[in-house]
């Protein structure tokens, strides 16, 4: 029996652990800004700030209470595996969700099956990142990162969820090469759909990291796991790069984060620039599309016997 009963369309996954204000809002803008069937399932890690009391009260919150904090990867997938719907998402306690985002989201991967997952462009409301027009890097194999994401369930099993390897941090950046590496293609909204409200400040970043990573070189891991991607020696790419860097770069002289050129910022311009699996027509082939920065990896390096994601 699969533990989503009220929706089989969207399931939210949400975990959360004493941070009860921060919860509500998120639970209020998915409320009132998503109007696809959904179930939002919140996952609690042993909250004693009265957040057990409200999800278990609200009545349109399935609530699951783990009483203690598993990390990340655990705590999501105990759930994830129980959850048979067609699509899925991941959020986290301290972000809202910009109305009509999810709508988007489910819309572009009922419009076309090659799409796995759908990245949310996520933007902080505080710190030194509230400048920049969103949030994202690239992996060291050159891929864009989907930190909260609406995908494909069935891709989702079939990738083993999230990789608890991990106990936190590179969750998802490991995710979004998975399911890139099962040949199916990841699309970024074009506009913001996630508001993080960075609690911590960037000065702690470092020490954050380090112990959320529990002794573990999350690094190491994502990059053993997806070797086969590692870059081989190509001047092309090299110069592609340094190019639209410099091009971006002029463009952007004395402009303010949100300024455009040719449709896109200067973020979207050093994802195209940086993105091994973007191509540089995207902007292009996607105009008049809800997404872009379409990723896919050639089917040829797929191929090869060292993809973790490769069906047998």
């Amino acid at each position: 029996m699969p533990i989503n009963t009220r929706s089989d369309v969207l399931v939210i996954l949400l975990a959360t652990a004493n941070r009860l204000p921060m919860l509500r809002s998120v639970v209020e803008s998915i409320e009132r800004g998503t109007t696809t069937g959904h179930e939002l399932i919140v996952i609690d890690g042993g909250s004693t700030d009265g957040t057990i009391e409200y999800i278990l009260q609200h009545p349109r919150i399935t609530p699951v209470l783990q009483g203690e904090l598993l990390g990340t990867a655990r705590s999501y997938n105990r759930v994830w595996r129980q959850v048979d719907s067609k699509y899925s998402c991941w959020l986290s306690d301290d972000t809202d969700v910009v109305p009509g985002a999810l709508d988007t989201a489910v819309a572009i991967l009922d419009a076309d099956e090659t799409i796995g997952m759908v990245g949310l462009k996520m933007r902080d409301t505080r710190g030194p990142g509230r400048h920049e027009p969103y949030r994202g890097g690239l992996s060291e194999y050159g891929i864009l990162n989907c930190n909260h994401g609406v995908l494909r369930t069935s891709l989702a099993r079939r990738v083993g969820f999230f990789n608890e390897a991990y106990r936190s941090y590179m969750i998802d950046p490991d995710l979004t090469a998975s399911i890139l590496c099962t040949g199916a293609r990841v699309v970024m909204t074009r506009d913001v759909a996630v508001l993080h409200h960075r609690e911590w400040a960037e000065r702690e970043g470092d020490e954050k990291v380090v112990r959320e990573m529990g002794g573990i070189d999350n690094f190491a891991i994502y990059r053993r796991k997806f070797a086969f991607l590692a870059r081989t020696s190509n001047a092309a790419a090299w110069l592609r790069e340094r190019i639209i860097r410099y091009i971006w770069r002029i463009l952007f002289l004395g402009t303010s984060p949100d300024s455009k050129r040719f449709w896109l910022n200067r973020r979207d311009w050093i994802n195209i620039a940086g993105g091994r699996f973007i191509s540089l027509l995207d902007p292009i082939v996607t105009a008049g599309q809800p997404f872009h920065l379409v990723q896919r990896i050639s089917p040829s390096l797929l191929q090869s016997s060292d993809n973790p994601c490769l069906e047998n």
